[in-house]
């Protein structure tokens, strides 16, 4: 994943707010919001990430467990299936007290085997999201495989230990940062030195999503359902 031309590494995938191919390069603003809403532009129009598509999709979160849990939320709003590899389950039975269905949210220490499924039968859109939020230290998730399958890696900071995971996603979704850690990622992925102002100033609403090509400043729009379930947005 690039966030800029000339990148260290091409992007393996496309990650998009609308849902035709040829819009599967960048996060737009649409008058009917696709995907899973992350939030607003400058302009107070939504935005949205196609995060459960027909082609597998890769996401790192750094440094923003409330924004992974809203994700994870509007996910499941919208009849995903859930698994969430944790050993801080309490930040996350609030998703899945949420959820309509219950059996369809899966929360512990230890990712389960995936049905193994053959090709999957036309019009199949049982989507899956997979969350591993195990720290800075713990192994990476494998990448997805198959139609309608995601990972979203949470990672408390951006160290170079992670720095390779967080390069192989195809979106990245980023809070504030420290000094040191928002020139790693002006190093990373070749920002500007504006764009490095921009992570270490951020507020806590404020999200910047890394893409091929592609820096976006967006403010959360939270729901108050939302925050009654997950809490106040605050940088973790």
């Amino acid at each position: 994943m690039t966030a800029r031309p000339g990148g260290r590494r091409p992007a393996t995938g496309r990650v998009a707010a609308t849902v035709p191919a040829a819009a599967l390069d960048a996060l737009t603003a649409p008058a009917s919001p696709a995907g899973v809403v992350l939030g607003a532009d400058p302009q107070g129009a939504p935005v949205a990430l196609a995060l459960l598509r027909p082609v597998p999709t890769r996401v790192v979160v750094l440094g923003a467990l409330h924004l992974a849990r809203q994700v994870a939320l509007r996910a499941v709003g919208q009849g995903a299936r859930l698994t969430v590899v944790t050993g801080r389950r309490a930040a996350w039975e609030p998703v899945a007290r949420a959820a309509a269905d219950p059996d369809r949210v899966r929360i512990g220490p230890d990712e389960p085997a995936e049905e193994h499924r053959a090709d999957p039968e036309p019009g199949d859109t049982d989507a899956l999201l997979t969350v591993h939020d195990r720290g800075a230290t713990a192994t990476g998730p494998s990448a997805p495989t198959g139609p309608w399958r995601a990972t979203l890696l949470v990672l408390p900071a951006l160290s170079p230990a992670v720095a390779d995971a967080a390069d192989d996603a195809d979106v990245v979704l980023l809070g504030r940062m420290p000094p040191q850690e928002a020139d790693l990622a002006a190093r990373l992925w070749r920002l500007t030195e504006p764009m490095a102002e921009t992570l270490r100033t951020l507020p806590d609403h404020g999200v910047v999503v890394l893409g091929r090509n592609l820096w976006r400043r967006l403010d959360l729009v939270t729901a108050e359902r939302e925050t009654a379930l997950l809490g106040p947005v605050r940088r973790s």
